[in-house]
């Protein structure tokens, strides 16, 4: 049975927290080049080794730059009108659409024309390489009837129109999702449409806005699951899966020009005042700010491995931008150093279980003691029964996480003698603080007992905290990013979007230390949390024999 597995969406703000905290590198501008950016300003592509950038606009056809040092390489002497511009995946040929209606190939290194197709209808046409390079999405939105095609590239032919576009609406942008399989497209109705490439049948439509304004898609997270758009002031985040809305981060002012580093961590917007904000998305925060246009900033551009950022402005200039030396680090400080993303994901996803209660429902359980086979979960999760299942996360034939639930209910018993399957039997329970002891028949190797400590870690108020956990009807093993709030007598005060089946499941701090129990939440986003210091309430109470252990 061949199995698929998605890496979860909302681990994205995780990781852009733990590696977004404060720049260790900050851009740094290193060359300026005049150009004529007319009225309408510069667009601009990197090539995908980031050692070249080719632009264009306002009718002043398509040039190409050397990135290293800002220098000008040629012009591409017979592109006229050009509208938009995309590099295959090689960066051998470059793809053009021009307002005359016409869509070329061109190679990079002569600046030659490969071979011009004349479509029907006139320009401006969006030209988009898929992932392969194998083929070309065409849009021209002023075509009659459907405006989105995929064309075979080796033979310059079309393939098929995709189905469910909206003729006469005005499109603004489309990608290709980084597995190729999907495509996402902007409107002018502030729609966002997803598709099947394999098919060309829409799958799913977002909602950006209900004010008219239009729906930008800027970019794809690395493994595909989350899209981000922008409208107006507002940078977006959606669930590719879900089709719902994740996050907002509202800029300074309109946006004129976005772009998200490839991977996932931080967000380029570009103003009117010439500035250009470097944001944190998860936080909001913008710790740098880069200053050198002297008027509005018309594009920005990330190359593909993040070390360059390129900006186009009215100011007549392309100004180019790169990390600076990493600032070395103080091994004496006595502060121990953060923990990545994937080290706490790592971690923390090796301790937690999927429990399956037939006629009381599913939530998650937590492994405190991996030598006495321990786990905590809530009373309310295992009901009044003693015997429950119990699922831990299991990898795929490539080693993958499997997030499918009918998977790990259709093979019990691979699962069982493998160990990823196994009988919970409760030992101890505690109504009033909703806690429940359970001892585990078996364990996979790979299980891990999470970080905990018998009071609960020190949390302020504002500060991110990380749940994870099996909300029901959706991907198992999810995290779902959260504010803490105020440890409250018998609760912590959190305000997260979590679900049922969260239920039991660990609450963290930005160290990977469990700090409290998923207990309930409402649909206010109010979520509460039993602290971490009633489950050795609970093990002393019940004199259970344990070995708790801080990693």
């Amino acid at each position: 049975m061949k199995q698929t597995c998605f890496l979860i969406s909302t681990l994205l703000f995780v990781i852009r927290l733990f590696l977004s905290n404060g720049f260790a590198q900050g851009y740094v501008h290193y060359a300026t080049l005049p150009v004529d950016t007319g009225l309408l300003g510069k667009e601009m592509v990197f090539s995908p080794d980031g050692q070249k950038l080719a632009t264009w606009g306002d009718g002043r056809g398509l040039d190409l730059w050397d990135a290293t040092i800002g220098a000008h390489l040629h012009t591409f002497t017979e592109a006229r009108f050009i509208s938009d511009v995309s590099f295959d995946p090689n960066g051998h040929t470059l793809a053009s659409g021009s307002t005359f209606g016409t869509v070329c190939l061109w190679d990079v290194a002569t600046g030659k024309q490969l071979r011009t197709s004349t479509l029907q209808g006139s320009g401006p046409f969006n030209v988009l390489f898929s992932p392969d390079g194998q083929k070309l999405a065409i849009w021209n939105w002023e075509w009659e009837g459907e405006g989105l095609h995929l064309w075979d590239v080796a033979i310059g032919k079309q393939l098929y129109t995709f189905t469910g576009t909206v003729p006469g609406s005005f499109f603004w942008t489309m990608l290709f999702s980084p597995d190729g399989q999907k495509l996402a497209s902007g409107f002018g109705d502030g729609t966002i449409r997803l598709w099947d490439v394999n098919t060309g049948k829409q799958q799913c439509t977002f909602m950006e806005n209900t004010q008219g304004n239009p729906a930008d898609i800027v970019s794809f997270n690395p493994d595909g699951q989350v899209i981000a758009s922008r409208s107006v002031k507002e940078i977006r985040l959606w669930d590719v899966i879900t089709s719902k809305h994740l996050w907002t981060l509202t800029g300074k002012d309109i946006v004129f020009a976005v772009s998200f580093s490839h991977d996932g961590q931080t967000v380029a917007t570009g103003y009117s005042d010439g500035t250009i904000y470097l944001w944190n998305v998860v936080t909001g925060a913008h710790p740098q700010t880069l200053k050198g246009h002297t008027a509005l900033v018309t594009s920005v551009c990330f190359s593909p491995d993040g070390s360059r950022l390129a900006s186009g402005s009215f100011d007549q200039t392309i100004r180019f931008w790169k990390l600076s030396t990493p600032r070395p680090v103080e091994h004496y400080s006595p502060t121990p150093p953060k923990l990545t993303a994937n080290q706490v994901y790592d971690h923390a996803i090796r301790a937690v279980m999927w429990i399956v209660n037939p006629g009381i429902g599913e939530g998650s359980g937590v492994l405190i003691d991996k030598k006495s086979k321990l786990a905590v979960t809530n009373a309310h999760v295992t009901g009044k029964q003693n015997t429950i299942d119990v699922y831990f996360p299991a990898p795929d034939e490539n080693g993958k996480l499997i997030k499918d639930r009918n998977f790990y209910l259709t093979n019990g018993n691979v699962l069982k003698r493998l160990g990823y399957y196994t009988k919970g039997h409760v030992v101890a329970r505690d109504e009033k603080t909703d806690l429940a002891i359970i001892r585990l028949d078996g364990l996979p190797e790979t299980a891990r007992e999470i970080d905990w400590n018998s009071t609960t870690p020190t949390t302020n108020a504002g500060d991110l905290v990380y749940i994870l956990g099996n909300p029901g009807g959706q991907d198992l093993w999810r995290w779902t990013l959260g504010e803490f709030l105020k440890d409250h007598r018998d609760f912590l005060h959190i305000q997260s979007d979590v679900f049922g089946g969260n239920s039991g499941g660990p609450v963290l701090n930005k160290q990977g230390v469990l700090i409290g129990i998923v207990a309930r939440s409402d649909r206010h986003m109010n979520a509460l949390a039993i602290p971490a210091r009633y489950i050795n309430r609970l093990l002393s109470k019940s004199q259970l024999k344990h070995s708790r252990s801080r990693r």
